[in-house]
């Protein structure tokens, strides 16, 4: 099993496509479909689903692929580490963000005035994350097993809807929210898990209508009116792009509520991690305030 091999495997997964694949790294359709073949031929397993010209992972493929996208994921950060070290670049953190994604350029702001001379390599997606030792820090709303976990805050979820859909509500019970059409994340996102954990304790069954993996995606449904939606009131808050389109209120007599942690693996911080992990939690007090 060769590195070229797994690159091409990861490429063509990722594109859905061996003609984009070989484009990309400038070699002929023949050569990216041999090597996958050989590749399914070494591991004895099927790893796509082909028809005609369409090419995709199937459930195999899915599991080969989590593995070998975070191996090279590591690798690729091994390589940059003692690039760095030898040509005196700068420092790199790694952090991934399971929630809190409207906060992001906020802290990368903070970052840029406080750590000048260090890289930010920020990752969102969990789907394929495995391995979470590959990251300096996990802002989530969990417990990471086997890290340190500082809790950052704790925060009420409310409901958002367009603007004007209907005046005046600033609460709205529990109850009635089985009277309308939402728009949530995925099953297997952290913050759609703290809601259908609450739905589940309080008997509560809501038509979600569209679902998406992507945060941006739900918030942009919301704010176009396609359905009522869950906010979390301070890491999503005002951080978003047409935050004033929405009117938000709270849930009666009990709001769904998610503590948001700082996970890291290290039990000793560098100067570096510290002043980060410090920025971070400046970051979220200055939200509440907000």
């Amino acid at each position: 099993m060769n590195l070229t091999g797994l690159k091409y495997f990861v490429s063509v997964a990722s594109l859905g496509s061996v003609t984009e694949a070989a484009k990309l790294a400038f070699v002929s359709e023949s050569a990216i479909s041999k090597t996958i073949r050989q590749l399914e031929e070494e591991i004895g397993v099927k790893l796509f689903d082909r028809q005609g010209r369409t090419i995709k992972l199937n459930q195999q493929g899915q599991v080969f692929y989590s593995y070998v996208s975070d191996s090279l994921n590591l690798l690729n950060r091994g390589i940059n580490a003692i690039q760095a070290s030898k040509e005196g670049l700068t420092s790199q953190i790694n952090v991934l963000f399971t929630v809190g994604s409207p906060l992001i350029p906020v802290i990368a702001l903070k970052m840029q005035k406080v750590l000048p001379n260090v890289s930010l390599n920020i990752h969102q997606r969990t789907t394929f994350a495995k391995d979470l030792r590959q990251f300096d820090f996990v802002i989530s709303s969990n417990k990471v097993p086997h890290f340190t976990a500082i809790p950052l805050l704790k925060e009420d979820i409310m409901i958002g809807w367009r603007k004007n859909f209907m005046h005046g509500k600033h609460f709205l019970a529990a109850k009635d929210l089985e009277n309308y059409i939402f728009v949530g994340e995925s099953d297997e996102t952290e913050l759609q898990q703290t809601i259908n954990k609450y739905l589940k304790e309080h008997d509560l069954k809501l038509n979600f209508k569209y679902q998406s993996d992507e945060p941006a995606t739900v918030r942009e449904m919301v704010v176009a009116g396609l359905g009522m939606g869950f906010i979390p009131k301070i890491t999503w808050g005002s951080f978003f792009d047409n935050y004033d389109m929405l009117d938000i209120a709270r849930i009666i007599p009990t709001s769904p509520q998610r503590t948001i942690y700082l996970n890291t693996p290290y039990e000793k911080l560098n100067d570096i991690q510290r002043l980060f992990s410090n920025e971070i939690a400046n970051v979220l007090v200055d939200a509440q305030h907000n």
